[in-house]
């Protein structure tokens, strides 16, 4: 147990608080100074008008995937500690080349241009670009925002009234968001294109994170050799109690854990319980770490201890993506931590698709995969019904089991990245007669995937079975909207008829919510460029009550609306971002998703705009 230290010994050790209290910096608070440009309509004639909802989330803390450990030693030094402040450091004046204003992309490889925030004032970018969210669940969204953070582009100018104190640091901004993402690759690329990365403490303290989520234990120790005074930092502290708990010095691993509980800079209950378990040589289990940092996750592999259970309550896709890599996690721990991972963008399907492969299965119970996952909506219960999917052998049976995979996905709100794990056994799976029930979930999953050719195929085998049997002449229509916005170059004959047709479909197969889900498509259809006929309209207001739809935050559905009028690009896609937050487009907030897609459009980014638009009718089966 790490005991208070007393209080005359830090006389006695030589620490120098005072001196340490010269570097700390407290950071600036910007506020707006200055009011947008006018309004400008951008909705297209017949496109009606709503307030959006607007659920902006703060960046979590940052991690970095797992590799293999490594045994470099730490570096060696005296303890000092920095009471004076406990908030992070500020970066130093900008150098010649703005480090904020580099990036790993250009227009020609997908980014934004350098002029992207011409127009867009430099505090309203210090504000919100630190508040984009980090989880993010739409890939379109997720993708804008990964181009916006790694997009090489000019920077305005601080205000002058801003002057005199120090500008944040939006390179590291962007560097923890992408770390955060779990994108880690792309934040290696951007760190080494940043001037000052080898002496600016807040990027250093991002590499050594980038090292310790990538288990390269003795590259992130000898980064804490190069920070020279700021060593005094909290931070830099516990890492080098960790370092010298690496090399054995466990007596001064031990004396600088006890100088920073007596000193009571780090309210860190967690590290000083590890830093127990890896001065004692104890295997003493811990029962709980919700929210873990990217050291303790350090710190329990190296110590060999199970990574807790609730450490899988963390919203951060890195430290999910790390936990479920992890060895020292429960194996149903690690499934949770990699189906979040890749909800969030994370971790790829394909490693997932590993991971449920891992899970050891009773031959009785894949006999049972179909009931046995209805019943068990866990983890587990998933990864049998993958599992069951990659053994069928005959191709009603596997039909089968991807029905009741696609099935539990709508409901649970998992669609677009269950469809990415079974996008091998969708696409393998031959269209035939025997299994036209199965044609109109295959087609639209396919026609989601962006896999028109498969989805052909199944919509061919349909209209065949149609013929005999009616009914299934609906199921046609119902997959009509995904199929125009994913195998059409913009045009159909008979748009009218077959718009007038799905709507009949929705309105036979869901008596009471019809209504929302033809209004939202006819409403996207408009935004991107499709004219609706009126007798449309008129059946959707001959329906049901519409059902209360959310309303966004009228401010930023304004902003956004008013930024890209004055074609200000960046500025749109991150008051987008901020609107949708974690959650992404909603068919109950339709409005907010037209307005984006229009904004969009008008920012000359049209694929992204009916990329969202497929996105939305994907998960809400438009």
């Amino acid at each position: 147990m790490i005991r208070a230290f007393p209080a005359s010994a830090l006389v006695t050790v030589g620490i120098a608080f005072a001196t340490s209290a010269v570097h700390a910096q407290a950071p600036t608070r910007l506020t707006p100074s200055t009011a947008p440009t006018s309004l400008q309509q951008l909705v297209p004639q017949g496109t009606p008008a709503g307030p959006l909802r607007l659920t902006p989330r703060r960046a979590a803390p940052s991690a970095t995937p797992s590799g293999n450990a490594s045994t470099a030693s730490a570096p060696k030094g005296n303890f000092s500690v920095d009471t004076s402040s406990r908030k992070s450091i500020q970066v130093e004046g900008l150098s010649e080349i703005d480090p904020n204003s580099v990036g790993s992309l250009s227009v020609e490889n997908g980014g934004f241009g350098e002029d992207m925030w011409l127009g867009t004032p430099r505090f309203l970018i210090e504000r919100l670009l630190p508040q984009l969210p980090v989880a993010i669940r739409s890939p379109v969204l997720r993708d804008l925002q990964r181009r916006l953070l790694l997009s090489g582009a000019v920077m305005p100018p601080a205000s002058e009234e801003n002057s005199s104190t120090p500008a944040p640091s939006l390179i590291s901004t962007r560097i923890a968001a992408l770390q955060n993402m779990g994108a880690f690759k792309d934040a290696q690329k951007l760190t080494a294109l940043t001037p000052k990365r080898a002496t600016d403490p807040g990027l250093l303290r991002l590499q050594a994170q980038d090292k310790l989520f990538s288990n390269d234990y003795g590259s992130a120790c000898q980064i804490v050799d190069t920070v020279g005074e700021h060593l005094t930092k909290p931070y830099w502290q516990q890492l080098l109690v960790f370092c010298q708990s690496l090399q054995g010095d466990t007596q001064g691993a031990t004396f600088g854990a006890e100088l920073l509980a007596e000193s009571r800079v780090v309210e860190d209950p967690a590290f000083f319980e590890l830093v127990d378990r890896l001065t004692t040589a104890s295997d003493a289990p811990i029962d709980s770490l919700p929210n873990p940092k990217p050291l303790h996750l350090a710190a329990l592999r190296t110590a060999q201890i199970v990574i807790p259970d609730d450490a899988i309550v963390s919203t951060t896709p890195a430290v999910l993506r790390t936990i479920g890599v992890s060895p020292n996690a429960r194996l149903e721990t690690r499934l949770e931590a990699a189906e979040r991972a890749v909800e969030f963008g994370a971790m790829p399907a394909t490693r997932l698709a590993e991971i449920y492969m891992a899970e050891k299965f009773h031959p009785d119970e894949l006999n049972n995969a179909l009931s046995l996952a209805a019943a068990d909506r866990s983890p587990r219960g998933r990864a049998l019904l993958f599992q069951a999917a990659q053994i069928e052998s005959l191709a009603l049976s596997r039909a089968a089991v991807l029905a009741k995979a696609l099935e539990i996905a709508t409901e649970e709100n998992r669609y677009l990245h269950v469809i990415d794990v079974y996008h091998t056994p969708l696409a393998n799976l031959a269209a035939s007669s025997e299994m036209a029930w199965f044609a109109p979930e295959a087609a639209r999953a396919l026609y989601a995937l962006d896999r028109p050719l498969p989805a052909r195929n199944w919509l061919a085998e349909l209209r065949n079975a149609s013929a005999r049997n009616p009914q299934l002449a609906s199921a046609i229509a119902g997959v009509w909207l995904i199929g125009l916005l994913t195998d059409s170059s913009g045009t159909d004959e008979n748009f009218e008829a077959n718009l007038l047709a799905w709507i009949q479909h929705h309105k036979n197969s869901d008596k009471k919510g019809w209504t929302t889900k033809a209004a939202a498509g006819l409403r996207l259809l408009e935004t991107i460029g499709y004219v609706v006929p009126d007798e449309a309209w008129w059946q959707v207001l001959d329906g049901p009550s519409l059902a209360e739809t959310q309303r966004s935050h009228p401010g930023l559905r304004t902003a956004i609306i008013r930024a890209a009028a004055g074609g200000r690009r960046a500025e749109t896609v991150m008051l987008i971002l901020l609107q949708f937050g974690e959650t992404g487009p909603d068919i109950s907030d339709v409005d907010a998703v037209a307005d984006a897609v229009v904004a969009l459009r008008t920012v000359g980014l049209e694929n992204e705009a009916k990329r969202l638009v497929l996105e939305l009718a994907a998960t809400a089966g438009l």
